[in-house]
């Protein structure tokens, strides 16, 4: 029975890491033909643009994970200072990560991710977030997080005629 749970453990670990290079794919290829002035503007009706939301999904993940799970995942302090609920663009002072940088720290993210996390999704959580109270439970959650932020990307996009 033991073979059996630990298979299922590993199926279920795969599957969510699958999920989590299936969602980052659609996000990565928002970055085409985006140019740094397009991943600014902010149309009327939007409170964000498209800059904020790639760092925002960065940003999310690694710090759910670190401050619901308890895994030491980093994530750079200007991150949290710029892409964190509740920060805004209009409020931004200094330097922004390029759209080039966001997508480097985007493409890393899932296997550093793995990497970190793998054999670990069935961990409690050390603060459950919103129900969910695994490891596993707060990264699946990750994924229609990134996936809401992936539709409000689009959202910009077509507003901005992008």
């Amino acid at each position: 029975m033991i073979v059996k749970e630990e298979r299922d453990m590993a199926m279920n670990e795969e599957m969510i890491f699958n999920q989590i290079d299936l969602s980052r794919n659609s996000t990565l290829q928002l970055f085409e033909g985006l140019t740094e002035e397009q991943a600014d503007l902010i149309p009327q009706g939007f409170n964000n643009n498209i800059r904020w939301n790639l760092g925002h999904i960065y940003t999310v993940q690694n710090t759910l994970l670190n401050k619901f799970g308890g895994k030491s995942i980093k994530t750079p302090p200007r991150y949290l200072e710029l892409f964190t609920p509740g920060t805004k663009p209009a409020e931004w002072q200094g330097e922004v990560p390029t759209l080039d940088e966001l997508k480097q720290l985007l493409e890393a993210q899932p296997a550093q991710l793995k990497e970190a996390l793998a054999g670990q999704l069935q961990d409690e959580a050390i603060q459950s977030f919103q129900s969910l109270s695994t490891v596993g439970e707060i990264l699946s959650f990750t994924t229609f997080h990134e996936g809401m932020h992936v539709g409000v990307i689009k959202g910009l996009k077509k507003a901005n005629a992008v």
